[in-house]
């Protein structure tokens, strides 16, 4: 056999070892680098894409990124699946009480945390999570009155929930928010001198005033106030700092104001379903949220408030003279709580919007 022949022969068995070697152990090599992943259930709106992919390319850990509408929806889907398959989620407050009642989260280990001096206090041990057991403060926002500034004139300090519920002064329309439990919270706040659980003669109060409040509601909506400030169908709209906060870099004359009564804080948190099981990637990928630079991206891009003093940096003084406020008076800001059986106020809604 001549030396051509041989070399012939070698390749080809080499090949095959190649291609045996590939059928064999490329789809594992490719399974081992695709377990390097976190399945994150949360709000489309909460984090921002570019903090992520950030995140992706310093550690090589791939975010996956699933989305809710609504805490309610986050709250069933983990009673249904137990909270297997996601390694990280992200509710508002009052979720996740519900969810550590079910046994549903991990306790958060603080040793894992390189940003827990920097939280602000006061966003730490409220009733929801007495001592954030299972909870860690990610953004939060204040629900007040966007006001489209050319068309409503009256100074800040004064205006009141009279402005969209009291049918003296109002002569316009208004855009209410759709949440069923925020509605009957604010109308609750403005009628009661304490946000405390309603008795029947008091929920029937907060449903004849919503009722009676429909007459001027332009629109039922939870994101669509910069559509009805800008274009000038409502001179107020009930909503979030963060949705108004982004409105206003398009539009300066719409403006956000805290009513004279008080309001409500909601805090987004971060918390680890007791099925994950990619704590350690989990915990890289909080503490990489957790950065200054990635509260300012999502400050900047989404509006939220950061929780940490780090974070808060980079707000904008409009943004620091409302954390000012909300430390001052920390007993005018309140936070979203059950006060009434959440089936009969969703059955009044329904009622209230036939």
């Amino acid at each position: 056999m001549n030396t051509r022949t041989v070399g012939k022969r070698a390749t080809i068995v080499f090949i095959w070892l190649v291609l045996i070697f590939s059928a064999l152990y490329l789809p594992l090599m490719e399974f081992t680098k695709e377990e390097r992943v976190i399945n994150v259930f949360t709000w489309g709106d909460i984090l921002d894409s570019r903090v992520v992919a950030a995140f992706e390319r310093q550690t090589g850990i791939k975010v996956r990124m699933s989305y809710y509408a609504s805490n309610e929806e986050l709250v069933v889907k983990l009673r249904a699946t137990g909270g297997e398959g996601y390694d990280l989620i992200m509710p508002s407050d009052f979720a996740v009480y519900l969810l550590s009642q079910d046994k549903l989260l991990s306790p958060i280990d603080q040793s894992k945390l390189d940003f827990w001096h920097d939280l602000h206090p006061k966003l730490l041990n409220l009733a929801f999570d007495p001592g954030n057991r299972y909870s860690i403060p990610l953004e939060w926002e204040v629900f007040g009155l966007g006001i489209n500034s050319m068309m409503y004139k009256q100074p800040a300090g004064s205006i009141s929930w009279k402005a969209v519920f009291d049918p003296g002064p109002i002569d316009f329309k208004i855009m209410m928010l759709n949440e069923p439990m925020q509605a009957v919270l604010f109308a609750a706040l403005y009628l009661f001198p304490k946000v405390e659980p309603l008795s029947k003669e008091q929920f029937a109060a907060v449903y004849d005033l919503l009722i009676r409040q429909k007459q001027w509601v332009e629109a039922y909506a939870d994101f669509r106030a910069d559509y009805f400030l800008a274009t000038e169908s409502c001179p107020i709209a009930v909503a979030s700092s963060s949705y108004i906060w982004r409105a206003r870099r398009l539009f300066p004359f719409i403006d956000f104001v805290v009513p004279s009564e008080g309001t409500f804080i909601s805090i987004e948190n971060v918390c680890i379903p007791s099925k994950s099981t990619h704590q350690e990637w989990t915990y890289a990928f909080i503490n990489f949220l957790f950065r200054p630079e990635s509260g300012a991206i999502h400050f900047e891009n989404l509006g939220f408030f950061p929780s940490t003093y780090s974070g808060q940096q980079a707000m904008d003084a409009g943004a620091k003279e409302l954390l000012r406020t909300f430390e001052e008076h920390s007993e005018s800001f309140h936070f979203f709580e059950k006060i009434y059986s959440p089936k009969e106020v969703r059955d009044m809604w329904v009622e209230v919007k036939s």
